[in-house]
């Protein structure tokens, strides 16, 4: 077999590793890098779950250059054979040029398999099976259940899968496409990638692809490869102020909330929200949407006590009682727009009188699936109708698990979601993936209208945030990955509020807030009437209530993913996460650390290389409003269980100065009100922007001291705050905008 030069970094290196053994084809990359890989066809393909045969694979081609959507990629061509010479694939191996450290594996079946192989998580071939190296001995993988749940050990997924080093050397693959059908499932030292098992038929001329993306960082890898897939599809990561739920504050009901499941004495929904709204009114509490959730619309009755016995929808319209005068009468009393939640299809509905279903086989949920997209026509008509302008599909991955429709065909669970999200878009709706496994996030990418994830289990105040918060970040980064803002759920903004499920009401509200502000994603508060803690809420967004928010999501620093891997025994550090605002003067940095296990950390610190900074900084604890000018690490002190340590990291900036932004913000310097800030000769020009009449308190350190502050709406001289910060207000003008400059 021909031998490719080591700069093709495409190489078919056959050469002794032990006895009886060869080293077989590997990509390799850096110096001494590199990922092995073989195919495995069914060794009898009328039974494919009954084992597997390694195929010979003969060059036939290149290497050549081809084009692909992520631009020119050397090729080498191989023809995949069993012992007899018969072929049975074909595969093209592509590294691709304008990119360090990108490879794509492209397979065509040319021999039919028309058997499942009994179980989802075995494929019926390994097209290819990636050899795992030796040192990469780490693993982030996101299991096949709701919320894509991040796990650090191997399990079979429909998603991406992270293997990594001790020095955070990372190789990241994943499908590339039949998403809804992909499956990558860990087999000894290899991960086989295919389709899952309960396929019934992988026709002759199917193609099936894998992306592999190498490099130095999680962050920094995941994000790579994000780009990547994103190129592939030609999808846009998603504007941060893209939709109303993005933009603008929300009052959320769903499981967590005061008003899940109910109302206030005597009241009906309709009275009860109208009711909130008053409240907020009344505290100046600027909510931009109202959410509703599972309980607006009539459901089957099972016996699952895990769901209150409350099965499937069997119409998406409003239940009369609730809404006596319908729901478009209600959402032009609100006078706000609505986030509307649906789960899955009871098989008691009517629509399965009307469209055609496919029947679920789990006893106890008796669910259906509506397979016509003209059922999706009559969904988005209702949404419309009722004033809705982002829908929320819940349960997703419920469809996947107890509908065998969905995964036993190559293009089944395609077909039904793309004619959701095509429904959706077609009336101009915005969607919230909710409870999604990987498959869901991957198969968004061939749409627009997708904005955010819900990646937290459903909000419960009282419990260990071990069990939120974590997930809840590192899940943050698969979403980001694939251009979709995580959301965190709902949360109460004070303390001692019980929700209607919950026996322990929420202790750390600040957190939550905070939390939710960085996550760049919807930001929900759900209290009681009279239970609000307005100022908190506030530190989200401006007057208007639109949120200020970082420039991404805030995800773990690297760090965090070798030492705090178990989600009930954490590790030595406290659980860090990072995320950030950037201007031409250069990127602030936010940081937030937790101690969420008490018993188990013991290094309350870290470095600013950790948290992915250099130089020196002005580090700002935004709680006591004290600083100091650091090189070298951050020390968090002691630190009580759960309670939030927040940090903003300012660039020390030529002239010695530095901005910590808007100090009654969470975003200290979020674009919303700051577009721009710069240097010009000796000043610093901030553009500034919000409601007329706003308050904003703007704080910068100025160890030298300050010569003024000019430009429309600065009010009074600025006062010292503590070590060389000095702050000064503006007042928005008329105009909403304006130009100050500091020197």
């Amino acid at each position: 077999m021909a031998i490719l030069a080591a700069a093709f970094a495409v190489v078919f290196a056959f050469a002794p590793v032990g006895a009886g053994r060869e080293a077989g084809p590997s990509i390799r990359w850096d110096e001494g890098r590199e990922l092995g890989y073989r195919f495995l066809w069914p060794a009898d393909p009328s039974r494919p779950g009954r084992g597997l045969k390694e195929l010979e694979a003969v060059r036939t081609g290149g290497p050549s250059v081809v084009t692909t959507p992520l631009g020119p990629a050397e090729t080498v061509t191989l023809s995949l054979r069993l012992r007899s010479g018969r072929e049975v694939a074909e595969t093209r191996v592509m590294r691709v040029l304008e990119r360090d450290r990108v490879w794509v594996f492209e397979t065509k079946i040319k021999e039919p398999i028309k058997s499942p192989t009994g179980k989802f998580e075995r494929p019926h071939f390994a097209l290819p099976a990636l050899k795992v190296p030796q040192s990469y001995r780490h693993v982030l993988d996101f299991a096949v259940e709701e919320f894509v749940t991040p796990v650090q050990h191997a399990v079979p997924t429909t998603g991406p899968v992270l293997l990594f080093t001790d020095d955070l050397e990372v190789i990241v693959f994943s499908p590339l496409d039949h998403f809804m059908a992909a499956m990558q499932a860990p087999v000894g030292q290899e991960w086989h990638l295919g389709f899952g098992g309960e396929v019934e038929e992988v026709p002759a001329g199917t193609v099936t692809s894998t992306l592999v993306v190498a490099g130095p960082g999680i962050n920094a890898a995941f994000m790579d490869w994000g780009k990547a897939i994103q190129d592939w599809h030609g999808h846009q990561p998603v504007a941060p102020y893209a939709d109303v739920t993005l933009s603008r504050l929300g009052y959320w009901t769903d499981n967590g909330s005061y008003y899940y499941y109910r109302t206030e004495p005597g009241m009906n929904y309709h009275d009860t929200l109208l009711a909130v709204k008053e409240y907020a009114d009344r505290e100046d509490i600027p909510y931009g949407y109202f959410q509703i959730d599972s309980w607006w619309y009539p459901k089957a009755e099972i016996k699952e006590g895990s769901s209150r016995n409350r099965g499937g929808y069997l119409l998406w319209e409003p239940i009369p009682q609730m809404f006596p005068q319908g729901l478009a009468e209600f959402t032009r009393e609100l006078g706000l727009p609505l986030v509307a939640h649906n789960r899955y299809c009871s098989n008691q509905s009517p629509y399965c009188d009307r469209y055609s279903c496919v029947p679920g086989d789990d006893p106890k949920k008796q669910a259906a699936l509506p397979k016509d997209p003209a059922f999706w026509d009559e969904i988005m008509d209702n949404a419309e109708k009722f004033g809705v302008v982002v829908y929320e599909q819940d349960w997703l991955y419920t469809h996947l698990a107890v509908i065998p429709w969905m995964r036993s065909g190559l293009d089944h669970g395609e077909i039904w979601y793309d004619a959701m999200a095509d429904a959706a878009e077609n009336k101009g709706l915005t969607m919230q993936l909710c409870m999604a496994s990987p498959e869901f996030f991957l198969q968004q990418l061939k749409h627009p209208n997708e904005t955010h994830a819900r990646v937290s289990h459903d909000y419960k105040g009282g419990l260990p945030k071990a069990f939120f918060w974590m997930p809840f970040h590192k899940a943050s980064l698969f979403a980001e990955a694939v251009g979709l803002w995580p959301f965190k759920d709902n949360f109460q903004s004070s303390a001692g509020q019980r929700p209607t499920y919950n026996i322990i009401p929420e202790a750390n509200p600040w957190e939550e807030a905070l939390v939710a502000c960085l996550s760049g994603g919807p930001v929900g508060p759900s209290d009681r009437i009279g239970g609000s803690d307005r100022s908190l809420i506030m530190k989200t967004c401006r007057k208007d209530g639109v949120l200020l928010k970082p420039d991404r999501p805030a995800t773990p620093i690297d760090i965090m993913f070798l030492y705090n891997k178990n989600i009930f025994f954490g590790g030595k550090k406290p659980w860090v996460v990072t995320t950030e605002s950037e201007h031409e003067i250069g990127k602030t940095t936010y940081l937030a650390a937790f101690n969420l296990w008490p018993l188990s950390m013991y290094e309350p610190y870290v470095t600013l290389a950790e948290a992915g900074v250099s130089g020196p900084h002005l580090v700002f604890e935004y709680q006591s409003r004290k600083s100091q000018v650091v090189s070298d690490q951050i020390r968090f002190g002691w630190m009580p269980p759960e309670k939030g340590f927040y940090y903003v990291l300012c660039p020390i900036l030529g002239n010695g100065m530095a901005v910590i932004g808007e100090i009654g913000k969470f975003a200290t310097l979020s674009q919303k009100r700051f577009p721009s800030i710069r240097m010009e000769q000796d000043a610093l020009v901030f553009e500034v922007e919000g409601v007329p009449g706003e308050r904003v308190a703007l704080a910068v350190y100025a160890p030298a001291g300050l010569a003024g502050v000019e430009g429309a709406g600065a009010v009074g001289d600025p006062r010292p705050l503590s070590g060389g910060i000095m702050v000064f207000d503006l007042q928005v003008p008329d105009s909403g905008q304006t130009v100050i400059r500091v020197r």
